[in-house]
């Protein structure tokens, strides 16, 4: 834990360190311009509760005067070539206008959803697109809106009329259609400073990030006040001259008075930490003896241009106070750009647009994996703290009679801090009675998958355990730990399927030693199935690999066999 401090405390200097290069002293309150009365088509699809939204007015940038060097070199291939390029795309180039991307959660499924907006200044006709682009793609009709799936690809498109396309993951669009965005959320500020004309506009909600709460537990007290913002909203301002403009806003002036005292103890932790850099650095710089190689030579001026560097930036966070301003519950600052480094952002900006999604991607599902191999961890953990309480594992909960009337899940919601809806429940009825049906309808995050792909996740969850002779679960014996004599670290407690499956209802997932076992589909569709042990480990199976025997073999608690090589 104190790496992972020590890792965040690097990496909040790092930030509060471009920052300071950034808005060095002499920064000005940002003033907002006149703002129209309703947002452009690309904008308005933004939600204004996303996590946060990037717009790039490509074309105004490719027209401003910092970039007419490149823009000069590139029109000199001539007509004939730069025709060709429109000729060889569609829409055609030159026609492109503007991108959006935001990533947003929706209330009901947690995992983070990318979507790209492009905007195009022509009209183009959206069939040429899916011919050239998604040949082989299903047509599909969600909301009233028409979206076509890639069959070999993660991205569908969607057409809200002709000079817009909307790239999103293949599974998102459902969930987005139907996603309902307040009138007025976090991102309403930066929605409308994009709105009035700004060629580069990023805003975040740190607040909205899919940040487990526990990982935030152990942040210095300073950063946590920091990240009290509801948005922090960068732009970039091209006239005469060109500014960059960072605004962060707060719920109330309070939050917005202990940031600003969090930035200058921040960055009184920031010098400390950088002074020791730049000791090692001193240190090792004057204690290289001469003369040296010439292939040292890159490292030897690296390191003085980093020591040079570190002092300056000392200098600058001697005085936070003169590139932060209050402004009631908003902290501004602004600086002027050189033009020399608006060309270099111009460059970066047209090659980010299209590996955004890409990127996003990954860390989406990077994200998703995480969260769901802690929900793995979270159950298993709750089923012993059961055991413990006791004295045997938890079971599907039953009448007089031996009939099943709720699932297992239901008598470990008090460990995994749900027992007020836990005490909802009458034991000795069914889990769709009058009175469990409306508790049973409870959306419990602990339970579902990030990645799954549900209609109604409510009452959902991907998280089931298998039934049957020799398994955890199996149903009329309560099983304890002295029981699973194959060892716990060797036996499956429960797994993640893509079958939503209401988590209340009593069951699971039929295991018969003698017979095939039932299909197990990854909910991620990589073939990938995480896992929870009996012991509270949490592993990944590929489902490609694996074979029946080995999986059979882990699903049984006390049958004697020894994993395969393919475990």
């Amino acid at each position: 834990m104190r790496f992972a401090t020590r890792a965040f405390g690097l990496a909040t200097i790092a930030t509060l360190i471009a920052t300071v290069i950034l808005f060095r002293p002499g920064a000005e309150p940002v003033a907002v311009a006149a703002q129209p009365a309703a947002l452009p088509v690309d904008l308005a699809m933004v939600p204004t509760d996303a996590v946060g939204f990037v717009h790039v007015r490509a074309a105004d940038l490719w027209k401003n005067e910092a970039l007419a060097p490149f823009r000069q070199v590139f029109e000199k291939a001539g007509p004939k070539v730069l025709d060709a390029l429109d000729n060889q795309f569609v829409p055609k180039i030159s026609t492109f206008d503007r991108a959006t991307a935001f990533m947003f959660i929706d209330g009901d499924n947690p995992r983070p959803l990318p979507f790209l907006i492009l905007r195009f200044s022509t009209p183009f006709n959206p069939d040429d697109v899916v011919k050239a682009y998604m040949p082989t793609s299903d047509k599909e009709v969600l909301a009233g809106k028409t979206v076509y799936n890639g069959k070999d690809s993660p991205f569908s498109i969607y057409f809200p009329d002709k000079q817009h396309v909307v790239i999103g993951p293949n599974d998102g669009f459902g969930v987005y259609f139907t996603h309902k965005s307040p009138a007025t959320g976090s991102m309403s500020y930066a929605l409308k400073l994009a709105a009035s004309g700004k060629p580069v506009v990023a805003s975040v909600n740190p607040g909205a990030m899919p940040i487990p709460p526990r990982a935030l537990e152990d942040l210095p007290p300073e950063v946590k006040s920091l990240l009290k913002a509801e948005h922090i909203t960068a732009s970039l301002d091209l006239g005469a001259t060109a500014k960059v403009e960072l605004t962060a806003g707060y719920k109330n002036v309070a939050d917005a008075q202990e940031a600003e005292k969090a930035i200058k103890a921040l960055a009184e932790f920031a010098r400390k930490e950088l002074g020791k850099v730049k000791e090692d650095l001193e240190k090792k710089f004057l204690g290289a003896k001469g003369p040296r190689p010439p292939i040292e030579l890159p490292e030897a001026l690296f390191m003085v241009f980093g020591i040079g560097a570190l002092n300056h930036v000392d200098d600058l966070l001697a005085n936070p106070g003169a590139f932060v301003k209050r402004d009631g519950s908003t902290l501004t600052a602004s600086v002027t750009l050189p033009k020399e480094l608006v060309t270099a952002l111009g460059g970066v900006a047209g090659v980010g647009a299209g590996l955004l999604m890409p990127a996003v991607m990954k860390v989406r599902e990077a994200a998703a994996r995480m969260q769901s191999q802690n929900n793995l961890k979270q159950i298993a953990i709750a089923v012993h703290a059961y055991n413990d309480a006791n004295g045997h594992l938890p079971q599907d909960i039953v009448d007089k009679n031996g009939k099943p009337l709720l699932s297992w899940r239901v008598a470990i919601l008090p460990y995994i801090e749900q027992d007020a809806l836990y005490k909802q429940f009458k034991l000795d009825e069914p889990w769709d009675s009058a009175n469990n049906k409306q508790w049973s309808q409870m959306t419990i995050k602990t339970f579902l998958s990030p990645n799954a792909v549900l209609a109604s996740p409510a009452g959902k969850t991907n998280y089931q355990g298998f039934v049957g002779p020799g398994t955890i679960f199996e149903p009329g014996k309560k099983i304890t730990f002295a029981g699973i004599t194959d060892g716990l670290s060797n036996t499956i407690m429960v797994v993640e399927t893509a079958d939503g499956v209401d988590w209340a209802k009593p069951g699971g997932i039929p295991f018969d030693p003698k017979k095939p076992l039932p299909k197990l589909t990854s909910v991620s569709g990589n073939g990938f199935m995480n896992v929870a042990m009996g012991d509270g480990s949490v592993r990944t199976v590929s489902l490609k690999t694996i074979t029946e025997k080995t999986l059979k073999a882990a699903i049984t608690r006390n049958g004697g066999e020894v994993l395969g090589d393919d475990w």
